[in-house]
C-alpha cells in the first residue's frame, strides 16, 4: 500500500458566501493530493507527460461528512491499495484541523498514449515505481 500526505489551506475564492467550502472544490483537492501522491513516488505528473502518457480520470466518487470552511488547513491522505494495472484508483480522505473526516472518495485514472488517446497499460516504469509498496 502507499500512501502520502499533504496540507493545504482553504482560500477565500473556494468558498461561498457562508464561508464554506463549495462541494466541486474538493474534488480538486483530490487532485492536489493525487499530484503529491506522484511526486512522492517519483512520477511527477510533467514527466510521466512527457513519456507520451496521460492519465484520464474515469470516475470519481465522494462522500461529504462536514463542511470545511475559509482559512482552515486540510490534510488530505491519498492511498493506493491495490497495485495498478490498466488502471489506477487513488482513494482519499481530508480531514480538517480536529482530525474530523470532511469527505472521503476515490478517482480511477486510466492510461492513454498521449499522440492517440488510445487506452494503454501502465507502462513497466510506472509499474516499477509502484511495486516495492504492493510486495508481500
Amino acid at each position: 500500500m502507499f500512501v502520502s500526505e499533504m496540507v493545504l489551506e482553504v482560500r477565500y475564492y473556494e468558498t461561498d458566501l457562508m464561508g464554506v467550502v463549495h462541494h466541486s472544490n474538493y474534488i480538486r483537492y483530490f487532485e492536489c493530493g493525487r499530484n503529491q501522491a506522484l511526486i512522492d513516488m517519483g512520477l511527477p505528473i510533467q514527466k510521466i507527460e512527457d513519456a507520451g502518457i496521460m492519465m484520464p480520470v474515469v470516475n470519481v466518487t465522494c462522500d461529504y461528512k462536514v463542511p470545511a470552511k475559509q482559512g482552515e488547513k486540510l490534510r488530505i491522505v491519498s492511498t493506493v491499495t491495490d497495485p495498478p494495472k490498466a488502471r489506477i484508483v487513488i482513494d482519499t480522505i481530508i480531514y480538517n484541523e480536529a482530525n474530523q473526516i470532511v469527505c472521503k472518495g476515490s478517482v480511477t485514472l486510466g492510461f492513454i498514449h498521449k499522440d492517440t488517446r488510445k487506452p494503454t497499460r501502465i507502462p513497466l516504469y510506472i509499474a516499477e515505481k509502484f511495486a516495492p509498496y504492493f510486495e508481500k
